[in-house]
Order: C-alpha cells, then sequence, then structure tokens
C-alpha cells in the first residue's frame, strides 16, 4: 500500500512537472499591439517617436514597436514584426518602416524606403491591415502573401496570393479602393489614384522570380510552423493551446496558434492548436490545391521548387486537409531529420539578390544581438 502511495506521489509530481514545462516552453505573448519584433538577422535599428536627441537604438526579439516608432535594417539584414496574430510584415535590407497605428483593430504601418513582404493569416473584415506606401495605401482584409518595393519613382506591389486593394480602408468601405488580385503586379506612381489603376500599370507576376529576401521570408514561415509542431510536442501533455503568440525557445522566436484546429498559410505551411492534430498532418508538404503532398517526410529526400517561395504552389489558399495521414516516424523522428524538437529546417536556393541603396548609419548599441536559436524567455521592452 505505502509503495503504492508513493508510486502515485511520484507520478503526480512527473506530470506536474510536466505540465510547469510545456508552459515555460510555450509562453504565451499578452501584448494586444502590433509591432512586436520577432526575429532580426543582421542589424536592425528603433527611432522612438518621443526620442529627444534622434539617436537610435538597436531593435532586437523583445522590442515593442508603439505609435510613431520607426524600425530600420542595414546591409544584409533582415527583420520580422508581428502584426495581428498570424500576419507578419518582413522587412528586407536597407528598409524602414514606420509604426503608424499598433491597436490590432487598426493596424497601420507605413513602408518609407525598401522592401517589405506582408504574410497574413486570419483577418477580420471589420480590422483590415493598412500599409501606406509613398505612392498610395494598401488595404489588406484576406488571407494573402504580398511583397512591396519602395522605389524612387514607383512602388512595386506584387500580390503572390488572396488579393489587396488599393486604397485605405476608408476607401474601401466607401467602395473606392481598387482590387488588385492574386498573380498581378501593379506600378504605383506619382498619377496612380485610389480606385483606379491603369492597364498599363498592371502586369502578370512571374511566379519563378526570387530573390535573397523572398527565400529569407519562406524559410522565417517554415521555422515558425516547426516552433508550433514543436511548441505543442512539449506541452502534449496539454488538450490545447487558446489562439494567439506563443513563444517557443528552442527556436527562440513566437510562433502562430489558430483559434481552430488548424491553419495552413500563405505558402502551404501548416500551424495547430493541439498536438493530435499535428501529429496527423504534414505541415511541410501539404500544398493546398488538392493533389495531397508535395515530396516525403521529414528531413529527406525531395527539394522543395524555388516557386514554392512565391507561395503555395501557386494554388488558392486551402483551408482543409480532412482524412488525409501520414506516418509519423517521418516527421517527428530526430533519426529522420524531422522538425519536431529539432527540426531539420530546410533552405531554398535563390539568385543573388539586387543592388539595394545604401545601409542606415548605425548606432546605439542594444540589450542583445536578438540572434538565433536557443535562449531564455526574453524580457519585454516597455
Amino acid at each position: 500500500m505505502t509503495r503504492n502511495r508513493i508510486s502515485l506521489v511520484t507520478l503526480a509530481s512527473l506530470l506536474i512537472a510536466l505540465g510547469l514545462s510545456a508552459t515555460a516552453s510555450a509562453q504565451y505573448l499578452t501584448s494586444a499591439r502590433a509591432g512586436f519584433v520577432n526575429r532580426v538577422e543582421g542589424k536592425a535599428y528603433i527611432l522612438r517617436a518621443d526620442s529627444e536627441d534622434g539617436e537610435k537604438g538597436r531593435a532586437s526579439l523583445g522590442t515593442q514597436m508603439r505609435d510613431g516608432d520607426r524600425i530600420s535594417t542595414a546591409a544584409d539584414s533582415f527583420a520580422e514584426v508581428l502584426l495581428n496574430p498570424g500576419s507578419y510584415l518582413r522587412l528586407n535590407e536597407n528598409t524602414e518602416v514606420r509604426a503608424v497605428n499598433t491597436d490590432l483593430t487598426s493596424v497601420r504601418f507605413e513602408l518609407i524606403k525598401g522592401s517589405v513582404i506582408a504574410e497574413v493569416g486570419e483577418v477580420n473584415k471589420k480590422a483590415p491591415i493598412e500599409i501606406t506606401t509613398p505612392y498610395g495605401a494598401l488595404t489588406m482584409l484576406k488571407d494573402g502573401l504580398t511583397r512591396i518595393d519602395a522605389k524612387e519613382s514607383a512602388t512595386i506591389v506584387a500580390v503572390r496570393q488572396g488579393e489587396i486593394y488599393l486604397g485605405t480602408r476608408n476607401e474601401f468601405a466607401a467602395n473606392k479602393a481598387f482590387k488588385i488580385g492574386r498573380g498581378k503586379v501593379a506600378t504605383l506612381t506619382a498619377s496612380t489614384q485610389s480606385g483606379q489603376i491603369a492597364k498599363s500599370d498592371l502586369a502578370k507576376l512571374d511566379k519563378d522570380a526570387a530573390d535573397n529576401f523572398d527565400v529569407w521570408s519562406f524559410n522565417r514561415a517554415q521555422t515558425l510552423t516547426a516552433a508550433n509542431v514543436s511548441a505543442l510536442r512539449r506541452s502534449r501533455v496539454l488538450t490545447a493551446f487558446a489562439g494567439g503568440w506563443y513563444y517557443n525557445s528552442f527556436y527562440n522566436c513566437y510562433t502562430f496558434i489558430p483559434y481552430g484546429s488548424r491553419f495552413f498559410s500563405p505558402y502551404g505551411f501548416g500551424f495547430f492548436n493541439n498536438y493530435g492534430d499535428c501529429y496527423y498532418y504534414n505541415p511541410y508538404y501539404w500544398y493546398g490545391n488538392g493533389g495531397g503532398y508535395y515530396g516525403g517526410g521529414g528531413g529527406g529526400g525531395t527539394n522543395i521548387p524555388p516557386r514554392v517561395v512565391s507561395g503555395i504552389d501557386r494554388a488558392p489558399i486551402r483551408r482543409g486537409a480532412e482524412g488525409r495521414t501520414i506516418d509519423d516516424s517521418s516527421i517527428f523522428s530526430s533519426r529522420s531529420g524531422g522538425f519536431g524538437d529539432f527540426g531539420g529546417s530546410r533552405s531554398v536556393s535563390s539568385p543573388a539578390s539586387t543592388s539595394a541603396p545604401a545601409a542606415i548609419p548605425a548606432s546605439a548599441p542594444s540589450r542583445d544581438t536578438g540572434g538565433g536559436g536557443g535562449g531564455s524567455m526574453p524580457s519585454r521592452r516597455p
């Protein structure tokens, strides 16, 4: 009797320890604002709107942008900023972006110079995301993937998945915004007006064209889904997570936990909110056009074609994958190089990136470099 009682106490202690470990490995982000810096590779700087001396500081994981703040990247550097849950704004090198409004009900950012990629997930139609550029505002209220390049004489808008609208959210509400559909490239100039654009300013997207920035954004999407599965795998003693952003210490970033059972990003990667779902569905190879999976499991074998960098294999976004099962040993076994806890992240090669403007001057050092894997839970900046 005594031995059985001791065994029960030991088992209970073990379950409690596992639960605490799961909670610690997937810290929930309670931020009610967009503009949280989730990743920096290289050097990124932030200029606070209330800065008295105009001096920039280093931006890194945990930096929270406030209304009016500016974030910029140096040469050979990238950054990722969280928008609403499930949506990201990624910055190319030599890019500067201002946070106009970080309230989740009216997210608005301004692209001052450079290039950004907006990966937009679940969006409340009453709270669309707006990005202003030197040659017009863009409104996003559906899932999609859009690259925006601000050049001296024009803004180039490439809609790779989903759709966006040329115009502010107010112009969209008044039915005065121009729709730019999937697979289109729009050139916005000083003569472009909200609600209309010349046919000569629209072109077909070259879906095989990709530079280093496109590849980095793709690889970030791949890492985030690996972090999602890793967080759920570590916490499989729990039933499910609430939707939102969760911190994964192994990948040293926040990943998205969908509010429903599963969600597929514009790149085709799967996100889940409980371990049971991700156990049966392979988020690496479902590319969403009704054709099933691309390639085999884990980290072996087939190379992902470069065109996937531009979205889910040229197909419309698909939400379901019901009835499709996989051999879990190819995903969750470290022997196969799968992504489980120690994910074998695969990269995609690309042609050399095009030339960029001069680097933004460096400034004040930061508390950390905002770099790679592992590490303790980051502290939040006020």
